[in-house]
């Protein structure tokens, strides 16, 4: 049994880095996120650290034991890293509306984001996609409110600043 809690522990904290390198890419690339929620992933990463933990029964060879440490150390990392985000995204962001296209097809959420004294209020608007799914399509600095119109069912107009969202157009001041 303990062989099988050390591969299986491994495998999910393999997934959950892989998760959270295809959120960290679309961030910056402004794509779809596949990635569950950052709560979903925290509690994956700290499942996957006890699950590690008993890994550690498994002392067949020297490579189990290192797989057993290596998935204890990433899960442990995995979990900080997605309790910050959780964090992040509990009290540093604010929803201000959201708006449907005419068809009601398309929806998208207006969040002001804080970072602290140091930074400027921002605005920013995700598509909602199947499941979990997003996508950033807006985002602009000081700028604590949105307006947005809708010309048709793929136009949409934001704070001045026309989208078509059929050619995945996006605005980033």
């Amino acid at each position: 049994m303990e062989r099988k809690y050390n591969l299986w522990s491994f495998l999910v904290c393999l997934l959950l880095l892989l998760f959270s390198i295809q959120s960290l890419y679309a961030s910056y690339n402004d794509t779809w996120s596949i990635s569950p929620p950052a709560s979903v992933l925290w509690l994956l990463s700290v499942f996957t650290f006890f699950i590690g933990i008993f890994g550690f029964r498994d002392k067949r060879s020297w490579k189990t034991r290192w797989r057993s440490w290596l998935t204890v150390f990433l899960s442990f990392l995995l979990s900080a890293i997605f309790l910050l985000g959780m964090l992040v995204n509990t009290f540093g962001r604010e929803h201000i509306g959201t708006t449907n296209s005419p068809d009601s097809k398309t929806t998208i959420n207006f969040y002001t984001l804080n970072g602290g004294a140091a930074t400027s209020i921002s605005v920013v608007g995700k598509i909602d996609g199947p499941l979990w799914f997003t996508k950033r399509i807006y985002y602009q600095d000081n700028m604590d409110e949105v307006d947005v119109v809708w010309t048709n069912n793929h136009l949409v107009t934001i704070n001045n600043h026309p989208l078509n969202l059929d050619k995945d157009e996006f605005y980033l001041d």
